[in-house]
């Protein structure tokens, strides 16, 4: 069974994940921030070596991150073109599937950024 939404849920919904893309990726910045600190008062012990792990991983996140917010893009566009053909006809009462995909790729990304945050926090505890 889909689960189904409302256009206006919908809407609010892809701006809320827009929000939060938004959020990760000015969090990568302060890690990478913090990463540069690190390695200029560490250059010993492997340290450059796990820096380097993470430079990777913030890279890979940032590019996600971008797929996934035009992906919201084109989403968003979609919906509106709908929402635009049918005004007048009670868009609030018509419900459409969640774009399950979608969901699920935000759900996922969220996981594997939450593990990867922790790991980096406990990597700078451990250097800071």
């Amino acid at each position: 069974m889909i689960a189904t939404i409302s256009i206006r849920g919908l809407h609010r919904e892809y701006q809320l994940w827009t929000r939060e893309l938004i959020f990760f990726k000015e969090e990568i910045k302060t890690f990478e921030a913090h990463l540069a600190a690190i390695l200029t008062r560490n250059n010993k012990n492997g340290v450059p070596e796990q820096a380097e792990h993470f430079q990777n991983q913030f890279i890979i996140q940032k590019e996600v991150i971008d797929f996934l917010r035009h992906d919201l893009i084109v989403s968003e566009r979609q919906l509106a073109s709908f929402a635009q053909e049918l005004s007048g006809e009670g868009i609030d009462g018509i419900k459409m599937d969640n774009y399950g995909k979608l969901r699920e790729r935000m759900s996922t990304f969220r996981k594997i950024y939450r593990e990867m945050k922790n790991r980096f926090r406990r990597f700078e505890m451990q250097w800071m």
